[in-house]
């Protein structure tokens, strides 16, 4: 049994190095993957373009209109005097927001802590209109407070303290989702052209007369791209560390363990994949779509299972990049052990094995 695994080993192994495609499928295409989607999957929103209409026009309503625009949230991207035109900005998508101040905001400013002024927000954008809100009212506040007769309004002073991500940069949260997801997706995209090659070709006859059980095609196949993949994902993480400085706090032998599992699942799903499919290029296809899509829709890299409805919750236990986001997250950030991760762990080797042995009961089926 070892000299039939090895001699599919070497055969998979050859097949890695003849072929140029596939290193470009490891190294290059997640380097760039990297790059576009750090940059591009931006959570932290700055520089929000805003209208601004003065029509108090003190020196407190100026200063309150600086307090916003000497920020990194806002720009005063466009200073009017009717709140008629604020409509127009807005469908032109030339601003998000606009800063009302009334009259009379100097006046009560020097009397009384609390003023009032109005807030325009597009709604059309949840995100924008989301962060709108939350950034004009911590500045509102802020500024408000620095009334001295608003000292005896706020008898407590409220401190936060972000833990593990204090800076909250987006990047820090973004980037080891990235992992997961390119890891999947090249892994299962790897993988699942496998037999379909050997189907195109006409190898697969050779293997079906050979003394090979399918599970040894299976295994066999599937160790060569564990080390690849293993490769990969270093450097994949070592490329976040150097474009987007994201913190290595846990483990990093941990890490690069509990990788072998997640490639493992990933490498299993590729095999089920190109076992069902006939020819390479509807294996990429299927490949692509049952990776990509789960793993930024239902492992939390995007959105918080936690919101989801019951049904989809449900579905997500069967995503193998949620449990792999707990781990890499988990060891990056906030240095989780393994005893932490035991329970993802153990998913992960579960999901692999239960798709490896599937694949080899359908190449059984089709030999026979």
């Amino acid at each position: 049994m070892i000299r039939r695994l090895f001699a599919i080993i070497h055969k998979e192994i050859n097949h890695i190095l003849r072929d140029p495609k596939t290193l470009m499928v490891l190294f290059l295409m997640p380097a760039t993957m990297v790059v576009l989607f750090g940059f591009a999957l931006n959570m932290d929103i700055t520089h929000i373009p805003v209208a601004v209409i003065d029509h108090d026009n003190t020196p407190e309503s100026r200063a309150f209109i600086r307090a916003f625009t000497g920020s990194k949230y806002f720009t005063a991207a466009y200073r009017i005097d009717d709140v008629s035109e604020v409509e127009n900005l807005f469908k032109n998508r030339s601003i998000k927001a606009a800063i009302v101040i009334p009259n009379g905001f100097g006046k009560d400013f020097t009397t009384r802590p609390e003023v009032d002024y109005q807030l325009l927000v597009d709604g059309s954008d949840p995100t924008y209109g989301q962060a709108v809100t939350n950034y004009a009212s911590a500045i509102a506040t802020s500024y408000s407070l620095s009334n001295p007769g608003a000292a005896r309004l706020v008898p407590i002073e409220i401190r936060d303290v972000f833990l593990y991500n204090p800076d909250l940069k987006g990047s820090n949260f973004i980037t080891p989702g990235l992992v997961a997801v390119i890891l999947m997706m090249a892994c299962a995209l790897l993988t699942s052209i496998t037999i379909a090659r050997e189907k195109e070709t006409g190898t697969m006859d050779v293997l079906t007369v050979s003394p090979v059980r399918p599970i040894e095609i299976m295994v066999g196949k599937v160790i060569p791209y564990v080390g690849v993949s293993l490769i990969d994902a270093v450097f994949i993480i070592v490329f976040a560390k150097l474009v987007f400085n994201i913190p290595l706090r846990g483990d990093l032998v941990l890490l690069l363990g509990l990788s072998v599992v997640y490639v493992y699942c990933a490498l299993g799903i590729g095999l089920f994949i190109s076992s069902i499919a006939k020819t390479q290029q509807v294996a990429m296809m299927a490949a692509l779509v049952a990776t990509i899509m789960p793993s930024i829709l239902l492992s939390g890299f995007m959105f918080p299972i936690f919101s989801m409805p019951a049904p989809i919750r449900i579905i997500t236990y069967l995503v193998p990049a949620k449990y792999y986001l707990e781990i890499i997250r988990g060891i990056l950030l906030k240095s989780s052990t393994f005893g932490i991760l035991q329970n993802q762990v153990l998913f992960l080797a579960i999901l692999g094995t239960a798709f490896i042995v599937i694949a080899s009961l359908r190449f059984k089926t089709r030999v026979n």
